[in-house]
């Protein structure tokens, strides 16, 4: 009886061992097939735009790291705010692009806890990573590395920062002539992704991450998964049809280099919402949403636009949630427009 059960073990391990190496198997098998796929982006040297640097204050002394590029004597500047996780290389091909019409000073900068920028939570540990903090943020670099009018563009975070921004007092804000929203949302209570379980579930998880961080943020970040096949999959379904490998890399590469403790922080912004202030926006504003982005569902863009008297909206067609990416031509090819009408 003994042998039989000892049999029985080894055969569910024996079990268990083959089914791990045969999901081993398949994750290889499938990164090789995505990694081997065509891609016209394989040699792109993203994050290599000539520009300068530049350090912006925020309110509370944070040191915020921002690049310039194009003409320092321009009459009129873009400046562009990116998403959580992300940095300014996000927006590598726009200022790549727009750069070489030599008709804006463009300004892409680091968000608190990001890229290049100080700590998350100001240089005495204690403001909080909400969006009235990156909201005057984003208003410090505004302040301070333009003088004309200007555009603001906002992917994902970035767009709740400059949603945020844009509904303070109108002083606040008096030469901001535009806003480009791309992948973003006006709320973080949205049921599609939340769902009854997930609303229920998504606070106590919050506040676990944030006490396990605040406890060893050291190891915190060792814990993390680093770069692999297996993350680089993970990282992919955020894109939406035929995305290049090496974009995908890039994107994951600035979700591992970003803190653990900007990941807890983050949490703060659970309670973002500015549904109800749409309609105090007194600007015009461009939307653009993907038709497959699963981070920020196309549905807030349209409610957006519906919302803010005088926005456009722009859907692009089996694009993820990573546009300045993966429709770069587009986006900047609507950008590009839009500057055009209300910067002139």
């Amino acid at each position: 009886m003994a042998t039989n059960r000892r049999r029985a073990g080894l055969l569910g391990l024996g079990v268990l061992a083959a089914g791990a190496a045969a999901g081993v198997a398949l994750e290889e098998l499938v990164y090789r097939r995505f990694a081997n796929t065509p891609d016209p982006e394989r040699d792109e040297p993203i994050g290599s735009v000539p520009g300068r640097t530049v350090w912006v204050t925020a309110d509370d002394d944070a040191k915020l790291y921002a690049r310039i590029y194009g003409p320092e004597d321009a009459s009129a500047a873009i400046v562009f705010a990116h998403g959580i996780v992300e940095n300014h290389v996000i927006w590598h091909y726009l200022v790549r692009d727009l750069r070489a019409d030599g008709r804006y000073k463009l300004v892409a900068y680091d968000a608190r806890g990001h890229g290049n920028s100080g700590a998350v939570h100001g240089p005495n540990g204690t403001t909080p990573f909400d969006a009235d903090t990156l909201g005057r943020d984003l208003a410090a670099v505004v302040d301070q590395t333009t003088s004309g009018p200007v555009v603001l563009v906002g992917h994902s975070l970035g767009g709740m920062t400059a949603l945020t921004h844009l509904v303070l007092d109108r002083r606040e804000r008096i030469r901001v002539a535009g806003a480009v929203l791309v992948n973003t949302t006006d709320t973080l209570d949205d049921p599609t992704w939340r769902g009854r379980v997930g609303g229920r579930l998504i606070p106590p998880a919050a506040d676990a991450l944030r006490r396990f961080v605040d406890r060893d943020p050291a190891r915190a970040d060792r814990l993390r998964m680093s770069m692999n096949d297996l993350t680089i999959l993970i990282a992919r379904t955020i894109f939406g049809r035929n995305p290049s490998p090496r974009q995908v890399a890039v994107s994951y590469h600035m979700y591992e280099t970003t803190s653990a403790q900007t990941l807890a922080a983050a949490t703060d912004l659970l309670a973002y919402d500015v549904t109800e202030d749409l309609s105090r926006i007194d600007i015009p504003v461009l939307v653009i949403g993907g038709s497959r982005d699963v981070i920020t569902p196309v549905h807030r863009s349209r409610h957006m636009a519906e919302v803010i008297p005088d926005a456009e909206l722009v859907i692009l067609d089996g694009c993820g949630h990573m546009a300045p990416f993966e429709r770069h031509e587009d986006v900047t090819a609507h950008i590009r427009k839009f500057a055009d009408k209300v910067l002139h």
